[in-house]
């Protein structure tokens, strides 16, 4: 019996190369959704050798074993004196591959990843449409009642104050953070896009079109953020030509969808969760020429920073 405890750094052939490395959890998961066979050759820390996936008793649960019904043996054949038995076959040729003794410190990778036009994001642009959005209902307030208190004395000008402040808290204010939440939709997209070509879980159209879906979506969000940033860092992490490609903190983008139950929690973390969309975003918007990207208002943040360190391992 081969038993490997819980662990973390999982690798599988596929078309004779080494992918990984990948955790407990989402190996199990690829089991689970088919792209993982129990004929698929796997390897983990403490295993002496490559296995197929249906020999590892913690991936693929062996059933008991069945004593097998005896079998009568017929009587030996005549052959006439002095033949000699020849063998029927020949030994099945036995495949093995060996152990990647540095898989953990240089794990191994699955290539090139294709490089494709997208557009980049401006963090910049979303951040001041949505805090614009925002300044814009305090100000629209603050004339509506500014020129409430001063109505029995000012006459005309008090009905201009107020007419400017509706403009703002019912037109202004609405188009600009709906203009941001739009770019939220559309950066998301361009996230799930920049994956395809690594096989990830859901396809942009899906990952925006089932938000939209009531009560599914309480949980499709996870999928939809959360999930993004474990298959950006699972991607990025399998490729030899991305290690230098920017990853997503899983932490910020988790706390993000846990804080669409908690009142405010979302609020907060959507800052540092469009930052590290839009710079991965940039990373392939500029991957063929990287110094294209100085200066531009596109790539930039707006003089804000926010660091947060990713919960993926980096080569």
């Amino acid at each position: 019996m081969n038993e490997v405890a819980m662990n973390d750094n999982w690798f599988v052939l596929i078309d004779g190369q080494q992918m990984g490395p990948y955790s407990e959890e989402n190996f199990r998961q690829y089991i689970q959704e088919g792209r993982i066979t129990g004929e698929m050759y796997v390897w983990a820390e403490g295993m002496p050798e490559w296995l197929p996936a249906k020999q590892v008793p913690s991936l693929f649960p062996q059933e008991p074993e069945v004593a097998p019904a005896p079998v009568k043996v017929a009587p030996a054949a005549w052959a006439p004196p002095g033949a000699r038995a020849v063998a029927s076959a020949a030994p099945a040729k036995v495949v093995s591959y060996s152990t990647p003794t540095s898989a953990l410190s240089n794990p191994p990778t699955a290539g090139s990843y294709p490089f494709f036009s997208i557009k980049p994001a401006s963090f910049s642009l979303w951040l001041w449409m949505l805090l614009g959005g925002f300044l814009l209902v305090i100000l629209g307030m603050a004339l509506i009642v500014m020129g409430g208190k001063n109505k029995p004395t000012s006459g005309g000008e008090v009905a201009i104050a107020e007419i400017l402040g509706l403009v703002l808290l019912f037109v202004m204010a609405p188009l600009s953070l709906g203009f941001s939440v739009i770019l939220s939709y559309m950066y998301l997209y361009r996230g799930w896009r920049c994956l395809q070509a690594g096989n990830p879980r859901t396809t942009p159209g899906q990952a925006i079109g089932f938000l939209f879906i009531p009560f599914f979506n309480a949980y499709w969000v996870f999928q939809a953020f959360y999930g993004l940033a474990q298959d950006w860092n699972r991607i990025a992490s399998s490729y030899d030509d991305l290690r230098d490609a920017p990853r997503m903190s899983e932490t910020v983008f988790l706390l993000f969808c846990i804080g669409i139950f908690v009142p405010g929690l979302s609020l907060v973390m959507i800052f540092p969760m469009m930052a590290n969309l839009c710079k991965g975003i940039n990373y392939f918007a500029y991957r063929r020429n990287p110094q294209a990207s100085t200066g531009s208002g596109l790539s930039g943040f707006g003089g804000i920073k926010f660091s947060w360190v990713s919960d993926s391992v980096e080569a």
